[in-house]
C-alpha cells in the first residue's frame, strides 16, 4: 500500500501506524501548511482494511466531505479520498511514481506558468517567503490559496484565507476549476494561468469613474454626470465652492455613499462588483476623528491593527507597521516624549488628524481618501503635515483630498474641481487651474464657479461610452473575518478606554453609593418605595451609564463598519463592558441597602429588610443590564449627544409613572402601556421576592409578614391594611376587572419567574432596535 501526498507515493507498511502532521514538526508525513496541527492524523493499513484516525487537530480531518471525529479509527476504502490542511491524500496499491500514464490521450505539455504548477503539482500563494508566489501585502494571509494540477485540469483553492480569495470577483468557496479564462484576485493582485501574477496597482489608473451621477430620492441632483481618471501615486485636491459636492464625489469614489449611476474603478476593478475586497485597500478618514481619545496612540494603533488586519499577523509585525506609520507621518519629532505613551485627547489638533490617518496606513492602503484634513490645523502644522502627505504619495499612495483652502495647492500634484450643482469644471495638473479658468489667482475661480451661468460654460460633461448602469450596488454582504476574535479585541478595547477615563469612571461608581445614602435618609424603615427606587435606580444607572456611548464614537463606527465591523460583535462588546460596570454599580448600591434596614429596624417588624440578598442583587443587576439596551437604543437611534440627553428623561418618566406605585393601574390602555417598561417588571419582582422570602407574621399565622405591613395605611374603603397583606397587592398591577375578566393577561405573569421571562422579552425586543439603527447608518 502506498499513501499519495503531493504526487508522491509513500510505503505504508502493514499494522505499522504512520503519523501526518505539519512540516518540521517530527511527523512521518508531512505536510507544508500552517492549517495542518503538528500531529494532524494517524493512519494504519490493518489485515481488515485501511484506518485513519484525527488527533484532535486544529481544523480537522475530512474523509470526502464529512468530518470524521477525533480520537476514533475511521475505516476507509482505497477509493476515498481525505483532506488534511486543504491537501488531498488517498491510499493506492500502485506505486505512483513507477506507474506509467493510462490514459489514450496524448500527455499536455505546457509552457510559461503552467509548467511551473504541473512540474511543482501545486503553487501556494501567500505573505510568507515559504509560498511559490509571494504577495508582500498586510491583507494576504501568510498561506492565502494554492494552484494545483490534478487529472489534467488546473484547480483554485482558498486556504481559510482572513480577506478572502476571488475568482472572476465572486468569493471562492469551495476548490474550483481554474480556466485559462478566469481571473483570480487577491487584493491587489490579478493571477491568470496566461500570466501568473500582476499587480493591478502598478498597471491600471488608480481611480476611474465612468459617467457617474448621484441624485437623492427628492430628485435633487447631488453630482451632475462626470468621468475621472486619477493616476497611480498621485497626489490630488479635490475643491470647490462650499455646497458643490466634494464631500459627495468623495463618498462616491471610496463606496461609502456610492453613485446611483454610472460605475467607479479601483485599480481595473468595478467598485460595485468587488467592494467586499476593495473596502480593504482603501483608507478613509472623514473629517471627524476616527480615533478614540481615552486611549493612548500605541493603543489606538494596536487595537486598530488587531481589528482589520489578519488574524495570523503576529504582534511584532503589528508593532513594526506601528513604528512604520509613524515615521511615514513624522509623528516621532519630538524625541523627549515617545508619543506613543500620550493620550489621543492630549494631542494637538494636527498630530490628532495624522494618528486618524495612521489607523488607515496600517493596512497599507493603495488609495487614501481625506475630507478636509487641513481645516482645524494652523498654517505652520499644515506645511509639514502636507509635506508627509506629498512624501506618502510619491512612495505609491494614491491620496485624494478635499480642501477648501488655496494654499493647498502648493503641495499636491494634480487638482479636481467642482463647480456649483456639482459640475465637473477641471481636471488636471494643479499649477493649471487658474489659467484654465482665465483667472488672475484661485481666489478668482472659486467666485467664477460660484455663479452657473459660467460653470456651464466650463462643465466637461463625459461620454458615456464603455460604462454599465449601476443603480444602489449591494455590494456588502461579506461577514465579518472572526466573530469571536473581533468581539475580543472590541470588548478589550472599550474595557481600555473606560478604565482610562478615570474620571468619568469615578463618577459612574461614585452614583450608587450616593444614590443608596440617599434613600437611607429619606426612609426610616424597609417599604415599598425602597424597592421601588430600588428598581428605578437600576434601569437609570444602566441607561446613563450607555446613552451616549455609540452616538459619542459615531464617525468610529461608519469608519470600521464600512472596513469589517459586524453589528452584533459591535453591540454585544458595549453590552458585556456596560454589563460589568452595572454589577459593581449594584453590588455597592445593595450592599448599602441591605446593611441599613438590616441594622434599623422597629419594634415589632426585627425581620423586614432586604432580603433575599443574594437574589435581590441578582435581579438589580438583571434590571441594570436589561436597562444598558435601552440606553444603547436611544445612542444608536440619534445622532448628536445632546439630542440623546433631552429624551433620556422622556424614556424614564414612563418608568417611573407606569410602575404602579406613584398611582394605581386602573385602565386597560395604561395597563398595557405598563408591559413596556422595566419600572413596572423591576418593582413587581422585587415585591414577589421580599414577600415569598418574608417568615411567617406572629400576627396572622399563615400569612406572610410583608413589608407594606411595617407601616399600616389607612384607607377609606378597606379600613387598615393586615399583616396579611402583601407587596403585589398594593401596587395594583394586577387589578381586579382584569384579573376577573381575563381579557389581557389574568393569572399568566403573576410569578417572579414570568416577570423575568418577560424582561428578558422586552431585551430582545431592544437588541432588535439597537441592530436596525446601527444597520440604517451603513453607508452602503
Amino acid at each position: 500500500m502506498y499513501l499519495i501526498c503531493n504526487g508522491q507515493s509513500i510505503p505504508l507498511p502493514k499494522n505499522q501506524i504512520i503519523t501526518i502532521g505539519r512540516k518540521g514538526h517530527g511527523a512521518q508525513v508531512e505536510i507544508e501548511s500552517q492549517l495542518a496541527s503538528r500531529k494532524h492524523a494517524q493512519i494504519e493499513v490493518r489485515t481488515d482494511g485501511i484506518y485513519i484516525m484525527d488527533l484532535e487537530s486544529s481544523n480537522g480531518t475530512k474523509v470526502g466531505q464529512r468530518s470524521i471525529a477525533p480520537n476514533t479509527w475511521v475505516k476507509i476504502s482505497p477509493d476515498d479520498i481525505f483532506t488534511i490542511a486543504s491537501q488531498k491524500l488517498q491510499v493506492t496499491t500502485e506505486n505512483q511514481k513507477e506507474k506509467a500514464p493510462q490514459s489514450s490521450e496524448p500527455q499536455k505539455e505546457f509552457t510559461g506558468f503552467k509548467q511551473k504548477i504541473v512540474a511543482k503539482g501545486s503553487y501556494k500563494i501567500g505573505r510568507l517567503e515559504s509560498n511559490d508566489i509571494i504577495l508582500d501585502d498586510p491583507t494576504v494571509t501568510r498561506e492565502h490559496a494554492v494552484i494545483s494540477y490534478a487529472q489534467g485540469d488546473f484547480w483554485i483553492e482558498d486556504l481559510g484565507s482572513t480577506n478572502k480569495t476571488y475568482l472572476n470577483g465572486k468569493e471562492l468557496k469551495s476548490k474550483t476549476k481554474f480556466k485559462d479564462s478566469d481571473t483570480v484576485t487577491i487584493s491587489f493582485y490579478s493571477i491568470t494561468l496566461k500570466d501568473g501574477a500582476k499587480d493591478l496597482r502598478k498597471e491600471r489608473s488608480a481611480i476611474k469613474a465612468l459617467a457617474i451621477q448621484k441624485k437623492y430620492p427628492n430628485n435633487k441632483v447631488g453630482l451632475q454626470d462626470m468621468s475621472l481618471n486619477i493616476p497611480h501615486s498621485t497626489f490630488v485636491a479635490l475643491m470647490g465652492p462650499s455646497g458643490c459636492g466634494k464631500s459627495t464625489l468623495l463618498k462616491c469614489l471610496n463606496g461609502e455613499n456610492p453613485a446611483t449611476s454610472g460605475e467607479v474603478f479601483i485599480h481595473g476593478l468595478s467598485l460595485a462588483d468587488n467592494f467586499s475586497l476593495i473596502k480593504k485597500k482603501i483608507g478613509y478618514v472623514p473629517q471627524d476623528d476616527i480615533i478614540h481619545k481615552e486611549l493612548t496612540v500605541y493603543k489606538t494603533l494596536f487595537y486598530a491593527a488587531k481589528l482589520r488586519l489578519p488574524d495570523d499577523t503576529a504582534v511584532s509585525e503589528i508593532n513594526q507597521r506601528i513604528d512604520k506609520v509613524i515615521n511615514d507621518l513624522n509623528l516621532d519629532q519630538d524625541k523627549e516624549k515617545d508619543i506613543r505613551t500620550i493620550k489621543v485627547g492630549n494631542l494637538s489638533g494636527g498630530q490628532r488628524k495624522r494618528v486618524s490617518i495612521a489607523v488607515e496606513l496600517l493596512t497599507e492602503p493603495t488609495i487614501l481618501f481625506l475630507d478636509e484634513p487641513t481645516s482645524p490645523l494652523d498654517p505652520e502644522t499644515i506645511e509639514s503635515f502636507l509635506k508627509s502627505l506629498k512624501k506618502l504619495a510619491h512612495s505609491g499612495t494614491t491620496i485624494v483630498m478635499v480642501t477648501h483652502k488655496p494654499e493647498d495647492l502648493n503641495y499636491v500634484d494634480q487638482a479636481i474641481f467642482l463647480g456649483v450643482q456639482g459640475h465637473l469644471v477641471f481636471q488636471g495638473p494643479a499649477n493649471s487651474l487658474t489659467s484654465h479658468f482665465e483667472a488672475r489667482n484661485i481666489v478668482e475661480v472659486y467666485s467664477k464657479m460660484s455663479d452657473i451661468g459660467t460653470v456651464t460654460a466650463y462643465y466637461q460633461k463625459p461620454s458615456k461610452v464603455g460604462f454599465k448602469v449601476v443603480n444602489n450596488p449591494d455590494v456588502k454582504k461579506e461577514k465579518p473575518d472572526s466573530y469571536r476574535l473581533q468581539l475580543y479585541w472590541l470588548v478589550s478595547r472599550y474595557f481600555n478606554i473606560k478604565l482610562n477615563d478615570k474620571g468619568n469612571l469615578a463618577l459612574l461608581l461614585a452614583q450608587p453609593v450616593i444614590i443608596a445614602v440617599l434613600v437611607c435618609l429619606v426612609f426610616n424603615k424597609f417599604q415599598i418605595g425602597v424597592m421601588f427606587l430600588m428598581a428605578i435606580s437600576a434601569i437609570w444607572f444602566g441607561v446613563s451609564n450607555a446613552a451616549k456611548e455609540i452616538v459619542g464614537e459615531l464617525t468610529v463606527y461608519k469608519r470600521e463598519r464600512m472596513f469589517n465591523l459586524n453589528i452584533n460583535t459591535y453591540i454585544l462588546s458595549k453590552w458585556l463592558v456596560l454589563s460589568l460596570i452595572a454589577l459593581v454599580q449594584t453590588v455597592l448600591f445593595v450592599s448599602i441597602i441591605y446593611l441599613n434596614f438590616k441594622l434599623n429596624t422597629f419594634e415589632g417588624f426585627e425581620e423586614v429588610y432586604l432580603r433575599p440578598f443574594g437574589e435581590s442583587m441578582l435581579f438589580m443587576f438583571y434590571i441594570s443590564v436589561s436597562a444598558s439596551l435601552i440606553g444603547l437604543w436611544l445612542s444608536s437611534a440619534l445622532n448628536t449627544t445632546e439630542k440623546v440627553m433631552t429624551v433620556v428623561p422622556i424614556a424614564l418618566m414612563p418608568q417611573i409613572m407606569l410602575a404602579g406605585v406613584m398611582t394605581k393601574i386602573n385602565n386597560t390602555l395604561v395597563e398595557v402601556l405598563s408591559f413596556f417598561t422595566l419600572g413596572r417588571w423591576g418593582t413587581e419582582g422585587f415585591a414577589r421576592l421580599q414577600d415569598n422570602a418574608s417568615p411567617t407574621s406572629e400576627f396572622n399565622p399563615g400569612t406572610v409578614q410583608s413589608v407594606l405591613t411595617s407601616i399600616p395605611l389607612p384607607s377609606p374603603e378597606v379600613g387598615t391594611q393586615t399583616a396579611s397583606t402583601s407587596a403585589v397587592q398594593l401596587l395594583d398591577l394586577y387589578n381586579e376587572k382584569l384579573v376577573d375578566d381575563g381579557t389581557l393577561i389574568g393569572e399568566v405573569f403573576n410569578s417572579f419567574d414570568m416577570n423575568v421571562v418577560v424582561i428578558g422579552v422586552l431585551n430582545v425586543m431592544f437588541y432588535v432596535l439597537i441592530y436596525v439603527s446601527l444597520k440604517k447608518k451603513d453607508s452602503i
